[in-house]
């Protein structure tokens, strides 16, 4: 039997998010997500990643592990990012934060052997306020990812 890549991703912990530069480019990065409905959520430190959705909202994720190697076989499920915002933006990181537990506000600040956790470097205090908060953080966004149709 042939899984819909949408079931793929909700027995997963990651998915490989590749978004695309300008040029076509692809670039992988793991990250951690939640299925909601028929939508996929994950949250991103605005930067590189914000600009590449922006300009080519055209993304694909496949389940993978925390390194980012694809689970197989794996499909992969072709959609359409959007930056969420304002209320929207924190109903979907409750959702996220729901699924991750207390590990959502803090392994994205600690080392991590083999992973860029972009947090990490953050003074001790802002750590700790951001591991108390159930609120998006100032420097992320929610990320939402509508299925393409086949």
């Amino acid at each position: 039997m042939h899984h819909l890549p949408l079931e793929d991703l909700r027995d997963a912990r990651y998915a490989l998010l590749r978004s695309f530069r300008r040029d076509g480019t692809p670039m992988d990065t793991p990250v951690w997500f939640a299925v909601d409905g028929a939508t996929v959520l994950f949250r991103t430190k605005v930067g590189p990643k914000t600009r590449r959705l922006t300009a080519r909202p055209e993304v694909e994720l496949t389940a993978c592990d925390y390194r980012g190697r694809r689970r197989q076989p794996a499909a992969a499920l072709l959609g359409r990012a959007a930056i969420l915002s304002g209320d929207e933006a924190e109903a979907a990181n409750r959702t996220l934060h729901r699924r991750y537990g207390w590990q959502w506000n803090v392994v994205p600040m600690i080392p991590v052997p083999g992973v860029t956790n972009v947090h990490r470097d953050l003074p001790l205090r802002e750590k700790w306020r951001r591991a108390r908060t159930r609120n998006l953080w100032p420097d992320s966004v929610i990320v939402r990812v509508d299925p393409l149709a086949r």
